[in-house]
């Protein structure tokens, strides 16, 4: 897929510029979408978005994972005779692409329509996971041309919230916190960026655009993520598109976040102290689905195919780019993967004031941004649907502000980096845009300050920290519309608010432990608190509902200890304050266990060849039913984990020692020893509980004989003489 940008376009015929960017772009993904998108309530837009045919190249074929080992092998060596005959048309491998895939292109290009058809036939292949076109995405920005535009006051976008100012991010008294870390590096996927007299030195980027009839730089992928320029022709981009100037657009974005502060150069970013990864995938025209996920994963430094290891992996990655459509399954397998190392993802919405969100935006696990105005309200352009997590400055008119005109007042847009170039890059300057593109950079900007004041914070809870801070959608403003519930996110962006919700950060050593009544037992764990605050008070608390009271030594450290009482389950809070004010907590859960003890044998004998039964016993303090096991068993004997020792046939003769155990689902007991003599010369039997039992076999005839002895001793004798 691809991506576009409109600039340059004076608001008269602005509607007709989104037309023409966002028209036959609702491209084919793994799943149909079921409600057709409309016009977002409040809009001012009077026509639907046209759609005429869109030429495609080519498909991101994935193979199945179980099933498609043949099929990966025959990707792998460019062998698409089989594939060719399911598609009805001649494919090739162009390349491998990140997460499994292959590019495979047409020998022709095709309609959107016979793309989508091709992807039928070829799923219905059992060895194809999924299969898609290969779209291009669109930048999501505006570009004023109205010369007063550079006559209005700057960047309004960063200021505190006030009456005549409702829509500011409230930077200022966040950057009394940090000014953010050059530990902290952030992946801008775009088209480039331009060295700038705003910019510090770039972290090594990659141009990952593989088509050179877009690249505009006179070659295909290559570490130079410089900016070349994007200018097109009147119908280079399709029939009917217009010719724009270069949009220097990722130049702006760069400068949002991290345009240098206090340098005497004009204007500032939102975070000048971290460091930017620039992470070319667009050129003219837009950019590739199959491009911006191989740079999606190189920017985390997951390797790809082709591509040497990015040795500065990103905490975060701004994408202002778009498309409609639902998220296509290879946007969604990148997202998964980005996520999986800890990285956040920030995309803008895209400028179709729709109800529905442009893919990528719409993938989950992705924070999804859509855009305000100076006033607060949903800017005109801005797509809003139930993706969306938060609104950020994106500048422009509100979609209620029937009056508003762009560069009057309340038309302010988002003054950043630029180029006086209109193709090729002249010299430095700064530029004026509206669009979701310039809102989303606001938030990852904003992200990276968090990061810097805490870097062990995860994508969870920067979210939950995003959502919790956001100001409430203005009164009467387009997304408190009844139509627009739940649409716009949880707010509008306060970067201040963010950064005073991080609390220290509180990591119990032993969250969980087993001890034994009358043990020591530490209570120990590691703060740390946000940058630029100490931690000025710790205190451990026993819960209230524990079975008894506990009295903590050295409650008012961050390594206590107590006497372990008898056995139970204890809960433990340690609440930490920071300089701040900010209060975190964290649990400590202790269980005292008292372990099994085994009832003592006395010695067991049994004769050589004989069978014996054992029944064992042990007593458990804390109620716990115990398991018993052994030791060093002799050969042919068992013990059953209820504690029943079986011996049958005992043998050979000798002594035995059997160290036996009883355990509950904590601790185990120490070793008893079960004493076992085996006995040679004349067989016996052992039996019964405890030891004992009866004498039988030789035994017996030697009773019997004792009998008759006797009864002849005791019978008259007869003689004959």
């Amino acid at each position: 897929m691809f991506l576009f940008f409109c600039e340059g376009k004076p608001r008269r015929i602005f509607f007709a510029c989104l037309i023409v960017l966002f028209s036959g772009f609702n491209f084919h993904c793994s799943r149909a979408q079921s409600v057709a998108p409309t016009q977002k309530a409040g809009s001012r837009l009077s026509s639907p978005l046209l759609q005429p045919a869109t030429q495609v190249q080519g498909l991101i074929v994935t193979p199945h994972r179980t099933r498609g080992g043949k099929l990966s092998a025959e990707l792998a060596n460019r062998q698409t005779a089989r594939l060719s005959d399911i598609a009805e048309l001649s494919l090739h491998v162009d390349r491998p692409v990140s997460g499994r895939s292959h590019l495979l292109k047409f020998e022709r290009p095709v309609t959107i329509q016979e793309a989508r058809a091709i992807a039928a036939r070829l799923k219905s292949d059992s060895q194809i996971e999924s299969a898609e076109p290969d779209f291009l995405m669109r930048i999501d920005s505006f570009t004023p041309a109205d010369p007063g535009y550079a006559t209005l006051p700057g960047q309004w976008h960063y200021m505190t919230p006030d009456t005549g100012n409702l829509g500011g991010a409230n930077l200022p008294d966040a950057w009394s916190m940090t000014l953010g870390s050059a530990s902290v590096n952030v992946a801008v996927l775009d088209t480039g960026y331009l060295p700038h007299a705003d910019l510090a030195p770039m972290l090594p980027g990659h141009d990952f655009i593989s088509n050179t009839s877009i690249t505009n730089d006179g070659n295909a992928r290559d570490s130079d993520a410089r900016d070349p320029g994007d200018w097109v022709a009147a119908g280079e981009c399709g029939n009917g598109s217009p010719a724009t100037v270069s949009s220097w657009h990722g130049t702006h974005v760069t400068g949002t976040i991290a345009a240098l502060m206090n340098n005497g150069v004009d204007g500032t970013g939102i975070a000048p102290n971290v460091r930017i990864l620039p992470v070319r995938v667009m050129g003219k025209c837009g950019g590739y689905i199959s491009d911006i996920v191989d740079a999606m994963r190189w920017a985390v430094g997951i390797d790809v195919p082709g591509v040497a290891h990015n040795l500065h992996p990103a905490r975060i990655i701004n994408m202002s780019l778009g498309s409609p459509g639902v998220c296509s399954a290879a946007f969604q397998s990148a997202v998964n993967d980005v996520n999986a190392t800890g990285a956040i993802i920030v995309v803008a919405s895209g400028n179709g004031a729709m109800n529905a969100v442009n893919q990528p935006a719409n993938c989950s696990g992705v924070i999804a941004v859509t855009a305000h105005v100076v006033d607060g309200d949903n800017a005109d352009y801005a797509n809003v649907g139930p993706e969306i997590m938060i609104s950020a400055p994106g500048g422009g008119c509100g979609t209620l502000d029937v009056a508003c005109v762009i560069g009057m007042d309340m038309g302010r847009v988002v003054y950043s980096l630029g180029n006086t170039g209109t193709t090729s890059p002249v010299s430095d300057s700064y530029a004026l845009k509206r669009g979701t593109s310039m809102a989303a950079p606001h938030v990852a900007g904003t992200i990276a300050l968090m990061l810097s004041l805490n870097p062990l914070l995860t994508r969870a809870q920067i979210k939950s920290i995003l959502r919790a801070s956001a100001r409430p959608h203005p009164v009467s403003s387009t997304c408190t519309l009844d139509a627009n519930i739940n649409l716009c996110g949880a707010g509008l962006l306060d970067a201040q608010a963010a950064l005073t919700a991080i609390v220290p950060t509180i990591q119990i050593v032993q969250e969980r432990q087993i001890v034994t009544p009358a043990a020591t037992v530490d209570l120990s764990a590691d703060v740390l608190a946000p940058v630029g605050r100490s931690v000025t008070r710790y205190q451990w608390e026993a819960s209230t509902s524990n079975p008894v009271v506990i009295a903590i030594d050295h409650a008012d450290t961050a390594h206590a200890s107590f006497i372990a009482p008898a056995t139970g389950n204890y809960v433990f809070t340690l609440r930490v304050t920071d300089s701040s004010g900010a209060v975190s907590n964290a649990i400590a859960i202790i269980k005292v266990n008292s372990a099994p003890v085994i009832t003592a044998q006395p010695a067991q004998q049994i004769m050589v060849g004989q069978s014996m039964q054992l029944q064992l016993q042990a007593n458990d303090a804390d109620g716990d039913v115990p398991i018993f096991h052994a030791s060093a068993m002799p050969v042919g004997a068992s013990l059953s984990a209820s504690g029943l020792f079986v011996w049958p046939n005992a043998a050979p003769a000798g002594n035995y020692q059997i160290a036996v155990y009883a355990s509950d689902h904590d601790s185990t007991s120490t070793a008893a020893v079960l004493v076992v003599s085996v006995m040679p010369g004349t067989s016996m039997m052992i039996g019964g509980r405890g030891g004992g039992g009866s004498m039988q076999g030789d035994l017996t005839l030697l009773c019997g004989l004792i009998v008759v002895i006797r009864r002849r001793l005791k019978k008259p004798v007869h003689e004959t003489i």
